[in-house]
């Protein structure tokens, strides 16, 4: 019997589990990103004398804020400006509750309810790891999701806490047969980040074929139609907002242009079969660290530590990953029956991220951040830290660890943390 199977039993008999475990790693992760940003306070040149929720409350995070404040600005004469009709209108909506109770240009309602969804998301992960896998497992797959560096956005006013409990959420509805309740949490999620619907395609992509198999008719197809819809709903309101307000359902598009111009197809194909290109990030990560100390050593402590924090940046990036691909590997082989779904679906973000981001100029930029809504790359690393040696599975998750403190300590310190 499969471990979906026997999910009600697993359940019942580890309840405790469920609430102590992702309770105390939220505890850990709270204690590592305070931990950090002390570490940051006393060892780090700042590179901001703003107050800690102004720092904290940066780069996208800031740009969610200022939606919030003064709604969506578009130029379409200057779309290579960076400009705010880019970003998503969720979190901007959610910030807008915290904005009723301390006012408009209080930064630390957005911070706490980045957080909330973060923490969310643990307990939803490990509630769906438990599903799925064994307890030593899904202990190991639930540590690694806790203490990913992508988890410093949770302090930072980022919706990454609440993609991801809307993913966990679709893929938890999926594998227990609840296909609108899957579809609903899609529908909330595309309006939160594009990310969402590259899972909405692998549930599409389980429904189709099933469909097939079950023997197409008129009613099945409608019902599959509606629900792509519902899947979808988040964000087609998004585009028909564009079109009301700009006259240009598709303004957020064409505002990606500042982060660079899409290279050519082929450009692209060439990039992923040259292997310098996957070495390129890790390569630059040891020039800036070997530039940034020359500097720090000159004296120039502010400018030698932002060399050397980009450089950690492009390292952490590429272990990222590295790391990555092996647990989408691990949960391609390790997950079976309604759970390979789960894995389908992390291949989906991966492909969307290689094709969108990997491939252009940007390289590695944003891996764990933009990578963590894998769920199955999490659940992988659980199956293989299973079947190893406990050393093997402790070393990875000190790794995160650390990398956590470290990115808590940048972000603090008013760094750029991608």
């Amino acid at each position: 019997m499969s471990h979906t199977q026997s999910w009600p039993q697993n359940r019942a008999a580890s309840r405790q589990a469920t609430i102590s475990l992702p309770a105390g790693l939220v505890l850990l992760l709270l204690a590592v990103q305070a931990a950090g940003i002390l570490a940051g306070h006393a060892l780090l040149p700042g590179a901001s004398h703003a107050r800690l929720a102004e720092r904290l409350l940066s780069w996208d995070g800031r740009i969610y804020f200022g939606i919030m404040q003064d709604g969506y600005g578009w130029n379409p004469a200057r779309p290579q400006d960076s400009q705010s009709i880019a970003f998503f209108p969720l979190q901007p909506l959610l910030d807008k509750a915290g904005a009723f109770l301390a006012g408009r240009a209080a930064p630390l309602p957005p911070l706490l309810l980045s957080f909330g969804f973060g923490a969310a998301c643990i307990f939803a992960f490990h509630d769906l790891a438990q599903a799925v896998l064994k307890p030593r497992e899904a202990a190991y797959a639930s540590a690694l999701f806790a203490l990913w560096p992508a988890t410093v956005f949770f302090i930072m006013g980022y919706p990454t806490g609440l993609i991801s409990l809307c993913v966990i959420g679709a893929l938890g509805a999926h594998i227990r047969g609840h296909h609108w309740r899957a579809a609903l949490w899609c529908g909330l999620g595309s309006a939160a980040a594009p990310t969402v619907m590259f899972v909405a395609a692998a549930l599409y992509l389980a429904r189709g074929l099933n469909l097939l198999r079950q023997g197409v008719t008129p009613r099945r197809a409608l019902q599959l139609a509606g629900w792509a819809l519902l899947c979808a709903s988040g964000l087609l309101g998004f585009l028909l907002y564009q079109q009301w307000r700009f006259h240009d359902a598709l303004a957020f598009d064409k505002a990606q242009l500042a982060w660079g111009a899409a290279p050519p197809f082929g450009q692209r194909l060439h990039r992923l079969a040259d292997w310098h290109w996957y070495t390129q990030q890790a390569n630059a990560g040891r020039d800036e660290i070997s530039q940034g100390l020359a500097l720090w050593r000159n004296g120039q402590k502010l400018p030698g530590m932002t060399a050397i924090e980009a450089g950690v940046q492009r390292w952490i990036n590429s272990f990222s990953m590295v790391l990555a691909v092996l647990g989408l590997l691990c949960a391609s082989f390790g997950l079976r029956r309604r759970a390979a779904t789960i894995a389908a679906a992390g291949w989906c973000v991966f492909a969307g991220y290689v094709w969108f981001i990997f491939t252009t100029d940007q390289n590695m930029l944003c891996v764990p951040r933009l990578l963590y809504p894998a769920i199955s790359l999490f659940l992988g690393f659980g199956l293989l830290a299973g079947r190893l040696p406990a050393f093997a599975g402790v070393t990875v998750l000190a790794f995160s660890l650390l990398a956590s403190g470290l990115e808590a300590a940048f972000a603090a310190s008013g760094y750029w943390v991608v």
